[in-house]
């Protein structure tokens, strides 16, 4: 009988005594305690274990070590003294309005108060009231203060009218960390974003920001020993009830749920609710990451700034790019790689600064992903968009360019006229992520010795080479394919080629013109 896997416990009281299963992460926390610098910020995606993590190091510096035993740093150097602990979940405030947050914040610093036998003045403002607690709290010891979604205020209001009061509210209330520094032995704050302009990166000196830490890259997630260890098993005995090959298996496992990478060096890690989850439900691979939670707040941001995807995708960035941003001025990549809906894939070294490529990190996000951009760029349900899809794949197998062609134009179509400003770039965008979904391999603007290819798309059948031109005939594409040579790199395949001109028309704003020949 294999131990339960809970997918929705973030309280590591009740998987310990509950008898949960979890996996031992333990030694990561004892670095953390350990280190003398002690003021960490840790940014991942929903669904790691964020909640669990403030929870166990609640645990610890209340200095309930009989709670560890079994565990890694139960038998690691530390001398388990209890700290008056401040707790801030910042999910459970109302964050509709600025005045809503204020309040949302008083009541949980009420709550902390309570639980320390503190009692707090009549004081409104909650920056006030923190900085007040902090300093009766000292007199009980070294204040550990612990801060999970940090950024859900923000979050949640992106492109709100209100949203900078919002902001105030919180640089007001995390002022007042760097403000008590000398009264702090611990600080731990997590959220799913970094946002600059935020008082506690700008004024506290000495945080450290451990998101993309080799030392912390797998402390959230599994790593492929990790699910041999902890899940082998399960994995065997799921591979020989569903009658396929162990190995076999395990890599489809490996391709739907893993890939998640935290530090360039880093080994990849399982998302550990999908995981969990997949192995609840029986070993059925579906999506359960999207499920888990509505992207509203991503697709608000990308819709609002009509992001060049295959660009997201193919170029290099650097890392300062990454590192945060601003609430008024979102950027795509770095957005995009903080979410968890892309990964780092590799990196490279180029005047002193580390540049990285990105990339879904698993089958699981990308195919849920896709076939939520799609709609969101066409303003499509997710039904309709599914069913044609599974026709275009139909289509592409079939070597039926008849088909390709109307599908196509109907996803251009159904843009809405409001998100037009780039016709160029939504038609790009709507072919790449239309056959991305197919499975299909697809290049954009592909540099050979001759030239920059638009499009290239590779099908375990067939190649389709298409150079793309706006209000020119579709046969000075087919021209420009064959005068460059865009063909020749893909002629050792051995697949049939098709070549394929399209003319987009601005004033008609869609196909108007599509020429192929097969390549002789």
């Amino acid at each position: 009988m294999f131990q339960s896997i809970t997918t929705s416990n973030y309280t590591f009281e009740n998987i310990r005594e509950k008898d949960v299963f979890y996996a031992d992460k333990t030694d990561f926390f004892h670095r953390l305690v350990t280190d003398d610098s002690g003021i960490f910020f840790l940014s991942r995606p929903r669904r790691f274990g964020k909640s669990l993590s403030v929870s166990i190091l609640k645990n610890i510096f209340k200095g309930k070590k009989e709670l560890f035993k079994g565990l890694k740093i139960f038998d690691m150097p530390y001398d388990w003294k209890p700290y008056p602990v401040i707790n801030l979940n910042i999910s459970k405030t109302d964050c509709s309005s600025a005045e809503e947050l204020n309040k949302g914040l008083c009541i949980i610093l009420h709550d902390n108060a309570h639980d320390m036998g503190i009692e707090l003045s009549g004081e409104t403002k909650s920056g006030y009231l923190f900085g007040e607690l902090i300093n009766k709290a000292k007199d009980l010891g070294k204040v550990v203060i612990l801060i999970d979604e940090y950024d859900k205020p923000l979050v949640e209001n992106i492109y709100a009218p209100h949203i900078e009061e919002i902001r105030l509210v919180l640089e007001n209330f995390y002022i007042n960390i760097k403000a008590s520094d000398e009264h702090l032995r611990f600080v731990f704050m997590t959220g799913v974003t970094k946002f600059s302009k935020v008082s506690v990166f700008s004024k506290l000196n000495n945080l450290r920001d451990i998101t993309m830490s080799e030392a912390f890259a797998t402390m959230y997630g599994y790593t492929q020993d990790e699910v041999e260890h902890y899940f082998g098993e399960r994995i065997n005995a799921l591979a020989d009830k569903n009658k396929v090959d162990r190995i076999d298996y395990r890599e489809k496992i490996q391709k739907w749920y893993n890939g998640f990478r935290f530090h360039e060096d880093a080994q990849t890690v399982y998302n550990p609710v999908s995981l969990g989850m997949f192995f609840n439900e029986g070993g059925k691979f579906t999506n359960y990451w999207f499920s888990t939670g509505s992207p509203t707040f991503i697709f608000k941001v990308l819709k609002k700034q009509n992001v060049d995807f295959f660009k997201t995708f193919n170029d290099y960035i650097p890392d300062f790019v990454l590192d945060s941003f601003d609430v008024t001025n979102m950027q795509a990549a770095p957005l995009l790689l903080q979410t968890g809906y892309l990964t780092i894939e590799s990196s490279k070294t180029m005047f002193d600064r580390t540049l990285y490529k990105l990339n879904f990190p698993n089958l699981e996000i990308q195919t849920a992903f896709e076939h939520h951009l799609l709609g969101m760029l066409t303003e499509r349900n997710q039904q309709d968009v599914s069913t044609e899809i599974v026709k275009l794949q139909m289509a592409l197998l079939a070597n039926d360019t008849v088909t390709i062609q109307r599908i196509l134009k109907s996803h251009i179509a159904a843009i809405p006229y409001t998100n037009r400003s780039n016709m160029e770039e939504n038609y790009q965008n709507i072919i790449y992520s239309v056959f991305r979904l197919l499975g299909a391999e697809i290049h954009n603007e592909v540099h050979i010795n001759n030239g920059r290819i638009d499009t290239v798309i590779v099908n375990r059948n067939h190649i389709y080479i298409f150079e793309f031109k706006m209000d020119q005939p579709a046969k000075v594409a087919i021209a420009q394919i064959k005068e460059k040579g865009y063909a020749i790199p893909y002629l050792s395949d051995g697949k049939p080629i098709t070549l394929i001109g399209i003319n987009f028309s601005k004033k008609k704003r869609n196909i108007v013109e599509w020429m192929e020949e097969e390549m002789v």
